[in-house]
């Protein structure tokens, strides 16, 4: 395989599209001075930075411990965790300072049309961004814990065991 697979691969192309849909945004909310499109550009560019922590993480997490770094990169993905939220709280602090401005001054948005089409580009990214890591998520309902010594006519703990109308059909 490659050097990028499953979801390194994945991770990878989300990065780069996302880049691609920040400066577009970014560059169509200055055309259309447009506060919300704005914050969902640099929204997008929070979301990106978590991407490349994930990748990181991923990339990270194959390296072995050795004498200098005992346990390894297993924590680095917190470390920039951490940093994004310290970053998405500058930019929520930044966007708020900004909206109060515009409330008390406020400004027309230039060419309506473009910033709605740039929000519907958002959107069909976000719906793609969901299907690509539809199976990376916790989306799915998780399975029943199978144990290893767990045989098909054990007895079954009365707090675990189905109610009788669901096993008999009735």
């Amino acid at each position: 395989m490659g050097r990028y697979s499953g979801r390194s691969f994945r991770l990878v192309l989300m990065c780069i599209v996302s880049m691609l849909l920040f400066v577009m945004e970014l560059v169509i909310s200055h055309i259309g001075n447009s506060l919300s499109l704005t914050s969902d550009a640099f929204a997008v560019l929070s979301h990106l930075v978590s991407m490349v922590v994930g990748l990181f993480g991923v990339r990270a997490s194959s390296i072995q411990q050795h004498r200098k770094s005992t346990f390894g990169f297993l924590r680095a993905d917190v470390v920039g965790a951490f940093g994004n939220s310290v970053f998405a709280v500058a930019l929520m602090f930044s966007i708020l300072v900004e909206a109060v401005k515009r409330y008390i001054d406020p400004q027309k948005t230039e060419r309506p049309l473009l910033v709605l089409s740039a929000g519907v580009i958002g959107l069909l990214f976000n719906i793609l961004n969901y299907a690509i890591f539809l199976d990376c998520c916790y989306c799915a309902a998780p399975g029943p814990q199978e144990d290893a010594e767990t045989e098909v006519g054990q007895h079954v703990p009365a707090d675990l065991a189905l109610p009788a109308d669901l096993t008999t059909g009735g």
